[in-house]
Formats: structure tokens, sequence, C-alpha cells
């Protein structure tokens, strides 16, 4: 067993090093494998300062990539807004922030289950809008 899961963790470890090197824009910074044997530490500390640099740019390209998100979702509020849009929202006026959907509607006035003391709603709407009762197996499920 022992054996088994020391090859898988060196293929893992192998494959993760092998595409960090041919993914990575700082690859050129990378110290070359035959000085790992030569001056181990100073290998490490390079490849984790390389790694430190890789990581940074990452987080910059996806906050960068998060931020241009968000400004086209401004940019497209500001012009349903300026062009009258803004009331129906979504596709065919429907959206996830409609305080009026159905789910919302039904169970608006009912609390949800508790648990622990068993008051609530012991009841669930099925595919077709019947209210059926919650059918408990070994008083758990």
């Amino acid at each position: 067993m022992w054996i088994t899961i020391g090859t898988l963790v060196s293929l893992a470890g192998f494959t993760l090093i092998t595409n960090f090197q041919r993914t990575s824009p700082f690859a050129h910074m990378l110290p070359p494998m035959r000085e790992f044997f030569s001056h181990p530490l100073s290998f490490i500390s390079t490849y984790a300062e390389v790694f430190k640099l890789h990581t940074a740019h990452k987080s910059a390209e996806t906050a960068e990539r998060r931020k241009r998100k968000v400004d086209d979702v401004q940019k497209r509020s500001r012009y349903r807004k300026a062009h009258g849009l803004d009331q129906e929202e979504g596709f065919g006026g429907w959206s996830a922030k409609d305080s009026q959907s159905p789910v919302v509607a039904e169970t608006a006035g009912e609390p949800i289950l508790d648990v622990e003391s068993g008051t609530g709603s012991a009841t669930y709407s099925d595919w077709e809008g019947k209210k059926r009762p919650i059918k408990k197996w070994l008083g758990i499920w």
C-alpha cells in the first residue's frame, strides 16, 4: 500500500511541477533541475520566490477579470435604467431578486420547520404545486 501511495504522490508532484514550469509566465526565472542536487536550499528558495510571483500574477489577473465583469454589469444596469428597461429584469420578466416569485410568496408567511421544537411547516410543494407532508423514516429523515 505504501508503494502505491508513494508512486501516486510522486507522479502527482511531477505533474504539478511540470505543469507549473510550462504554464508559468516566470518559467525563465526557475533554476535548472541539475542545480537541485548541488544547491538544494537555494534551488527551493528560488523556486518558492518564483511561485510567489506566479501566484501574485494570477491573483492580479483574476482581480482584473472580476473587476471587468463587475464594470460590465454596472454598465448594463445603467443602460437599462437610462432606456427604461429596468422594470422587467431578467429573462421574461423573471429575476432571482424578485420578492414576488412563487417560491418566495409560498414560504413568506410560514416559518421553515424548526427541528428542535417541531414547529413550522411540515409540508413541501412537489413539482405540480401540491402541498404534501414530509415523510420521515425512522423519525430522522
